[in-house]
């Protein structure tokens, strides 16, 4: 497996993350539908940004890891099939899984809830894996 393509994927996963739940996409709807104050969000976790994100960089890791195992035992070798199975991983498993936990035992949290958390992990599947087939 290509462990630098892993890498630069768990990178951009993590930077489109940031990106996503930012003021500039999705931090207010985000925070309305978890319940919280935007501002409120922000300040609390104020000094520690870096260490905030460790544990996120951790797991888009893994997904990146397993990612290109998918692609690797598929012999996918593509950008578009590496897009292909960031799709099928997201669709099988994230968004499934999304459903449980954002969806149906929400506990009434809103649906703009899921739908910002699974698009998020829609648009990184598809990164990763385009960038994993490519640079297979």
């Amino acid at each position: 497996m290509n462990y630098l393509a892993i890498i630069v994927s768990a990178v951009v996963n993590v930077a489109i993350g940031s990106l996503w739940y930012s003021p500039v996409l999705f931090a207010k709807p985000w925070s309305k539908a978890m319940g919280i104050k935007a501002e409120d969000f922000m300040k609390n976790n104020k000094g520690m940004s870096a260490r905030m994100y460790v544990p996120p960089f951790i797991a888009a890791i893994v997904s990146a890891y397993v990612l290109a195992w998918f692609i690797n035992a598929l012999n996918v070798a593509t950008l578009t099939g590496g897009l292909g199975i960031g799709f099928l991983c997201w669709l099988g498993f994230t968004t499934t899984a999304q459903v449980l936990n954002s969806w149906a035992f929400s506990n009434g949290r809103p649906k703009e809830l899921y739908f910002i958390n699974t698009g998020y992990h829609l648009v990184i599947f598809c990164i990763m894996g385009a960038i994993l087939g490519a640079w297979r």
